[in-house]
């Protein structure tokens, strides 16, 4: 701990950064919760549900290569304050929805909330090298806002669940608003010298964005980083949160501790996650591959103690398991992005990163909303079906690996020959 506080007195600049994120992520749990709340209120369908988490994610992958141009060509610190405010105003108009024939207003406000978010998220990233240096700085950073956001999402999760619990979906939606406004305020804060500088020289955003897959496309180990997030998108934890809380351990309104404490254990698996991954690399930019294959191990026997779980508690340690190798994927694929890519070229990878993500968890969301709604397989065997489906990235990543180790090997080879003539 003593490191991460030396780091935020050390950078100025992602101190701002981090408090940012601390209070917004806080009011996006409430804000998941809340969203979850007021859907299975006015409705009786798990592919509602489905729908909303849809919502929150397919924007991303549609708007990503056009987010990833901005985050490029424009003053990044401006991009993230213009979508924090918007994001404020759009979170206070699910207000608007009290009565069932306004359900639909909340999956276009969730789409138009998360429009923006896709706008932020590339520029949150990409400004991040420019505020710190030095590679274990970087990776200091980005292992602090992966246990932040774990933090965020045990505390947010829980807090948000007892608010919600207690004063209903509508006091943690306001909660959430505000969260933006302070966010955008400590983001204005980011001193001017420290922001990453933007260098590309544009060509026209549409040129910009397809250059921006040129450079992944002729990268083939940047290409497969950029798609670690996406190869554990197999089944939904947060469908399948949301009908065990329904269905198998209806605690709380609505089910509402239930969900504050199966997030709560997602949050907790997050934050230990990365801290037990970067311990075993020992810090080695070299071993985060091979971390990063230990973290889809894992996501599978997560899962498999959710299916069997007899009470809440075995389903809470096997969403915490499943978080634990998710979370431990996410943060080393983004220090390897960061360290790998060029810095002109870091907001639509990131984009790239982030979109492709996300269309994998809105197709795994519409799938196990799907699957639940329509045909007779129960939550327990869809989720032993999830166990097997997370073994094939496990197979994929190792096949990956050996591969890497035997371009590595023919390179060390090929530079020991003597040259020709020699």
């Amino acid at each position: 701990m003593k490191e991460y506080i030396e780091l935020l007195k050390k950078w100025p600049g992602f101190r701002n950064l981090w408090l940012a994120s601390v209070v917004s992520l806080l009011g996006d749990w409430f804000n998941t919760i809340a969203s979850v709340m007021i859907v299975s209120r006015y409705t009786d369908s798990e592919l509602a549900i489905s729908w909303i988490l849809i919502a929150r994610t397919i924007p991303r992958f549609f708007l990503g290569p056009l987010a990833g141009v901005f985050a490029d060509r424009f003053d990044r610190k401006k991009v993230m304050v213009v979508t924090d405010v918007l994001r404020s105003v759009i979170v206070l108009s699910f207000l608007f929805v009290d009565r069932p024939e306004r359900v639909w207003l909340i999956y276009v406000l969730t789409t138009a909330q998360f429009v923006m978010a896709s706008f932020f998220e590339p520029a949150s990233s990409a400004i991040l090298p420019g505020l710190v240096q030095g590679e274990r700085d970087l990776v200091s950073a980005n292992v602090l806002r992966s246990i932040t956001w774990s933090t965020m999402l045990a505390l947010g999760a829980a807090i948000g669940g007892g608010v919600a619990g207690l004063f209903g979906a509508e006091a943690a939606l306001v909660i959430d608003s505000a969260t933006f406004i302070v966010s955008a305020v400590l983001v204005l804060k980011i001193p001017a010298e420290t922001k990453a500088e933007v260098t590309v020289e544009s060509r026209g955003g549409f040129q910009d964005m397809l250059d921006g897959f040129r450079y992944v496309a002729a990268r083939f180990d940047v290409a497969v980083i950029a798609l670690v997030k996406t190869f554990g998108q197999i089944g939904s934890s947060d469908i399948i949160i949301a009908v065990y809380a329904e269905q198998y351990f209806p605690y709380g309104q609505e089910g509402a501790t239930a969900l504050g404490v199966l997030f709560g254990a997602a949050g907790l698996g997050a934050l230990l996650g990365p801290q037990i991954g970067r311990r075993l690399a020992k810090d080695q930019l070299a071993s985060y591959r091979t971390a990063i294959q230990w973290g889809y191990i894992i996501v599978p026997v997560g899962w498999a103690f959710v299916a069997w779980s007899p009470n809440l508690w075995v389903a809470a340690l096997g969403i915490l398991l499943r978080l634990m190798g998710t979370s431990v994927n996410w943060t080393f694929s983004t220090v390897l992005i960061q360290t790998e890519v060029e810095d002109r070229f870091l907001g639509r990878v990131f984009a790239l990163d982030l979109g492709v993500f996300t269309l994998a968890t809105s197709i795994s969301i519409f799938l196990t909303g799907y699957l639940l709604d329509v045909t007779a397989i129960t939550p327990r065997q869809l989720v032993w079906w999830i166990v097997i489906g997370n073994a094939i990235p496990v197979a994929l990543w190792a096949l990956y690996l050996a591969n890497r180790r035997r371009r590595q090997a023919a390179s060390n080879l090929l530079s020991q020959l003597p040259p020709k003539g020699g």
